[in-house]
């Protein structure tokens, strides 16, 4: 199944902090709730998108890797 719009749009952020950041990082960049953004980062890490550690910092899997070079492939389709 895939991730939803906002979803993606918090791994996307993820990525471009180098693979590795924070839920507060997260919300700032994509100007929401920090509770809005623990809620999607959380989810991420359940469906192994992301790995939530226990200091708080989220890492890229290579799930979330692969997540998103397929939607590039999909941009470039469509």
């Amino acid at each position: 199944m895939g991730v939803s719009g906002s979803e993606l749009e918090a791994l996307k952020e993820v990525k471009e902090e180098g693979g590795r950041t924070t839920i507060q990082a997260v919300s700032r960049k994509m100007r929401i709730d920090t509770n809005y953004a623990r809620l999607l980062c959380t989810s991420l890490a359940r469906a192994d998108y992301l790995d939530l550690l226990a200091s708080g910092i989220l890492v890229l899997t290579p799930k979330g890797k692969r997540e998103l070079e397929g939607r590039k492939g999909e941009q470039r389709l469509g």
